[in-house]
């Protein structure tokens, strides 16, 4: 499959958060509870360590899952917790989540690894601390031990992961792209070719979250669906245009550019 997008100008990102927030309104609670129904598969883990492969491998379903729901609410039908479940019956889609959650937990292993290697002393001293040792004293031994060239490889690194992953999910699924890497290699393009409109996204986000720390992250209910969604038109904008039948993901659902969310302004 070749690899067509679309590039858009800075201010694309406002233009794909508003989009995300006006289908986040015409059914919000259904999308805060999906949300939270994700976290609560993702947090399994913390009270039953067995399950940490199932939550692992649920993931990319659950969020093929929110964005099928997306596309049903753009077509203004009504939509319940249970369509985060639709992508695991999407038949013809599934064995390639799988893979792509094979894939990045892989990633994540790795990215394990290698942030046991570069911050081998922190963890040290935090593993050796004595109960006689201040809080303070421990920060800055951790803090002094801690290379920013260090730091700076971790973020460059989990940065990279983040942009491979993004759009590599609903390529996967909605377009059917069955060669994973491949699909990280177009969202690796997608990020660097929309830098500009990908940054003014993130920076909003990223502005919203912040702005929630004093409230005790409870706008994150909201701000969390919301930036589902929006990354989701966000594909749509960038993707979709050139395909075409997106119904191939597991619903039969029929698309006219005044109703598919796609802002292709």
């Amino acid at each position: 499959m070749s690899a067509k997008f679309r590039v858009f100008k800075a201010a694309m990102g406002v233009q794909w958060l508003k989009a995300g927030w006006e289908i986040f309104k015409t059914q919000p609670m259904t999308f805060i509870v999906m949300h939270l129904f994700m976290i609560t598969v993702a947090l399994l883990p913390l009270v039953m360590p067995p399950l940490q492969l199932l939550a692992a491998f649920s993931a990319p379903f659950l969020t093929a899952g929110f964005y099928l729901a997306v596309l049903s609410k753009q077509q203004g039908k009504t939509i319940s917790l249970a369509n985060i479940l639709a992508a695991f019956s999407a038949k013809g889609r599934r064995l390639h989540l799988f893979r792509l959650g094979l894939y990045q937990l892989g990633v994540v292993i790795l990215l394990t690894w290698g942030a046991g290697i570069l911050f081998e002393d922190a963890l040290s001293i935090m593993e050796n601390a004595s109960p006689q040792q201040s809080p303070e004293q421990l920060i800055s031994a951790v803090l002094a031990s801690i290379s920013m060239t260090d730091v700076l490889l971790f973020v460059v690194a989990h940065s990279l992961n983040m942009m491979a992953f993004a759009y590599a999910l609903p390529l996967v699924f909605f377009r059917g792209e069955k060669r994973i890497v491949t699909a990280l290699i177009h969202s690796l393009q997608v990020f660097f070719v929309n830098m500009a409109p990908l940054g003014v996204y993130s920076l909003l986000i990223g502005v919203l979250i912040a702005a929630a720390i004093p409230l005790s992250m409870v706008p994150l209910l909201v701000i969390m669906p919301i930036a589902y969604i929006s990354f989701f038109v966000s594909f749509q904008a960038i993707f979709m245009p050139f395909e075409a039948n997106l119904n191939e993901a597991g619903q039969n659902h029929s698309h006219t550019s005044g109703d598919s969310g796609r802002f292709d302004a």
